[in-house]
């Protein structure tokens, strides 16, 4: 009988593992910027770009990267506008001027004749120092978001006294059966994700929030103990007058 072939040695040569490989689709023109940081970035890597395309010809030098057009520009900033994007003053300071005020104050000049590379990066650090920054404009402050758990927590408490979270009073339950409340909601929230249904998702975390909310109202919270200092940034100990983060 003729010897059998070595499966294996044949996977192994047709797929070796040092040739895995990993796909990626990506939809054309669906790019957009959520930082004008980004957008500086993105700039500094196309002015490197082209001072690193004069070489080439001398030494051979092969620099990978797609050229960063006006018209990419304009459709990034399309998209962010799109995507609900603006501009928000997120610190009062002083600084250099030209700046935009808005992204369609970039687009004016990204289709404007006088339009280049370094005049727009410029421009955008002056606007980032003067204290500008894009915003999606569904973004709220935490004082907002601190009465939507409210008002949730108002509306758990009706709910809790209507019976229909069982028998037991919420002073009697365990930790563990808070931590099985906010697991269902929370398994919730992540199959509203799958079906990329945002709003549910969102509204089922405002529950989770809430739940927790009520287990430590019940069972108690520990107190953050603030340090120093985090990754070399100086911790401002600003607690209540009841904190104990001082001793």
């Amino acid at each position: 009988m003729p010897e059998q072939p070595d499966l294996q040695k044949i996977h192994d040569a047709l797929y070796p593992k040092s040739s895995a490989a990993h796909y990626m689709h990506v939809i054309p023109n669906s790019h957009f910027w959520t930082d004008l940081k980004q957008i500086v970035c993105s700039i500094e890597h196309e002015l490197h770009r082209q001072e690193r395309e004069k070489e080439i010809k001398d030494n051979n030098t092969i620099y990978v990267g797609e050229p960063l057009t006006a018209d990419y520009i304009l459709i990034g900033l399309g998209n962010s506008l799109m995507r609900g994007y603006k501009f928000k003053l997120t610190k009062t300071t002083y600084g250099k001027y030209p700046l935009f005020t808005s992204i369609e104050d970039m687009i004016t000049y990204a289709q404007s004749k006088s339009f280049n590379l370094t005049d727009f990066r410029n421009t955008i650090n002056n606007t980032i120092n003067i204290g500008f920054n894009l915003t999606n404009g569904i973004k709220m402050e935490r004082e907002h978001v601190y009465k939507r758990i409210d008002g949730e927590r108002n509306y758990q408490d009706i709910v809790g006294k209507s019976g229909q979270r069982g028998d037991t009073p919420d002073e009697e339950k365990p930790v563990a059966e808070w931590l099985n409340y906010i697991e269902f909601h929370l398994s919730k929230a992540k199959d509203c994700n799958y079906h990329l249904s945002k709003e549910d998702a969102l509204a089922e975390l405002r529950k989770v929030a809430a739940l927790a909310v009520r287990a430590m109202e019940i069972h108690g919270c520990p107190e953050r103990r603030m340090p120093d200092s985090i990754g070399g940034i100086k911790v401002t100990k600003c607690c209540d007058s009841d904190c104990d983060c001082e001793k």
